[in-house]
């Protein structure tokens, strides 16, 4: 599920560059992408808790939790920056991270 999503980032970059599809039909590529985030979270814990010996488990889902925290945080910072890259790529303004 995972690579999926990376398939679906890669995509999604390629068409903000080559303009292939646009419209509102790109929400079903964005409705599948967010299902597969949820998926892939629901699993882990739910794998954390069938898998993990009672002593460990809160120990477990407390660190579980503290990186899915730190994975989003550099998620945004990658968006951040794939989103100043586009925009130069397109010649528009305003972005908060230049990609030079």
């Amino acid at each position: 599920m995972p690579g999926l999503q990376c398939l679906l980032l890669i995509w999604f970059s390629v068409n903000a560059v080559a303009h292939w599809w646009w419209g509102w039909s790109l929400l079903i590529l964005c409705l599948v992408a967010g299902l597969l985030g949820g998926a892939v979270y629901v699993n882990s814990f739910t794998l954390l808790c069938k898998e993990v010996e009672p002593h460990m488990k809160e120990f477990s889902l407390s660190a579980a939790c503290v990186a899915d925290s730190l994975g989003i945080a550099c998620a945004d910072l990658a968006a951040i920056m794939l989103q100043g890259c586009l925009f130069r790529w397109q010649h528009l303004s305003g972005a908060a991270y230049s990609c030079r």
